[in-house]
């Protein structure tokens, strides 16, 4: 711009007049030049102010110089990471100047966070959606083998990683063999290498577990771990996984993931296998337990063989028989006498049956029971309606319904009426009441 000539929105001054402007014109005409410049600029923040009810107000600066900027509201309420003051930060804009200070600032149309910051919110949005997913959830994890036998490592093949897993593995549990499947562990590829090996040891490689190591380095390195990718490939093993990435304070998703998280490969390589001396102790605890539990078991089986061996069954023959035999010989004794005394019983029952007077008088005793028959047929024939027609009475009914008239109010004037005698029925008609 230094070859044009600048020129305002006034008339031309004569060429050879002084042109003198106020300080609103001269930043009314710098905000004009300046808001034709878009710029996308690298920052740390500073100075974060949201007070305002329509902008965040914030500086962008790095070693040398500090650039104000402006950020509407919407904008910043809409961004997917929470800014502070000290974050790394790319925005885009346009410049611009508040022309009551002259002082010159960028309005912030995007931002995302810089390097460092910005694999922080990749990683902090995966685990939202797989946390979601309930892929970080306990009850998922499954158990460790408390003595493996095979166990697979995918891990880089020369790092101090896989030296750490396999000495710690050697010296605390010989039994176990290692197997190494070499992968690469950050970098292109990485990702990729990382799933097929856990894919190698889940189908084609049978082991007993799994140790996904890596040794300590900065998040850019250890992002491979912190993938999509391989949280799924390790939540998908159907063999139990454990995970040893870096070092104490470095947690990647994969870490979450898997069925033990360990702090370092060495870490790690402990949570697989126990320890030599401490199996070869738990066994000589277990030996005193069984020898302890054998010698229990024998005393109590020798207690009840000998309460056993007391019981009526093992007295003999003689004790065992001795009832039967008796019962035995009471039987036979009788049993001679037995159809006589049965022939004796059933004559004095006869002679019973027949000393009844049913069976010595019986003329006697139907005259008694036709004497009872006619008294209570004179006690039924007393009773009878029919007896009371007899003495001369009548019953009169209703014709209508044969309900029978006790009293004059009973009927009404002309009414039909039945009248019963002791022989014959006569009709007859109400002609007046008394």
């Amino acid at each position: 711009m230094e070859d044009e000539e600048m020129t305002l929105p006034l008339d031309q001054a004569p060429p050879d007049a002084e042109t003198i402007l106020t300080v609103s014109e001269v930043n009314r005409m710098a905000k004009q030049a300046l808001e034709g410049i878009r710029v996308t600029v690298r920052g740390e923040a500073s100075g974060l102010n949201t007070r305002y009810p329509y902008y965040v107000y914030l500086s962008l600066r790095d070693s040398e110089a500090t650039l104000p900027a402006i950020v509407p509201k919407r904008l910043f309420d809409s961004l997917d990471f929470k800014l502070e003051d000290g974050a790394s930060v790319v925005v885009e804009g346009v410049l611009t100047l508040y022309e009551k200070q002259g002082r010159y600032q960028v309005r912030v149309s995007e931002m995302r966070l810089f390097g460092v910051g910005e694999i922080q919110r990749r990683i902090e949005m995966i685990k939202k959606k797989l946390q979601a997913e309930g892929l970080f959830d306990d009850a998922r994890k499954k158990p460790l083998p408390a003595f493996p036998e095979r166990i697979g490592v995918v891990t880089s093949p020369r790092g101090a990683a896989v030296r750490d897993v396999t000495t710690t593995i050697a010296r605390r549990f010989p039994p176990a063999s290692v197997f190494v499947r070499g992968v690469r562990v950050q970098g292109v590829g990485a990702v990729e290498q990382i799933c097929a090996g856990l894919r190698f040891f889940d189908s084609d490689f049978p082991v007993d577990l799994v140790i996904l190591a890596r040794g300590g380095g900065s998040i850019e390195d250890l992002e491979p771990f912190s993938t999509e990718e391989v949280a799924r490939a390790v939540a998908r093993m159907r063999l139990p996984v454990i995970t040893g990435i870096g070092h104490e304070p470095d947690v990647s998703i994969a870490d979450l993931v898997a069925d033990r998280w360990a702090s370092t490969p060495t870490s790690a390589a402990q949570a697989a296998v126990p320890d030599c001396p401490h199996v070869r102790s738990m066994l000589r605890s277990s030996a005193v337990a069984m020898r302890g539990h054998v010698a229990a078991r024998g005393q109590s089986d020798r207690r009840q063989l000998a309460g056993i061996k007391r019981l009526p069954l093992y007295r003999g023959v003689d004790f065992l028989l001795g009832r039967f035999m008796q019962r035995w010989e009471r039987a036979s004794k009788a049993l001679p006498e037995s159809p006589r005394r049965g022939l004796e019983r059933s004559r004095y029952r006869l002679r019973v049956i027949v000393s009844r007077p049913v069976f010595g008088r019986p003329d006697e005793m139907l005259a008694r029971q036709r004497i009872a028959l006619e008294r209570a047929k004179a006690r039924v024939t007393a009773l009878s309606p029919l007896a009371v027609l007899k003495r001369g009475y009548s019953i009169t009914l209703e014709k209508s319904t044969g309900k029978v008239v006790r009293s004059a109010a009973d009927v009404v004037v002309g009414a039909a009426l039945k009248i019963k005698l002791e022989s014959g029925v006569l009709d007859a008609e109400v002609t007046g009441k008394e």
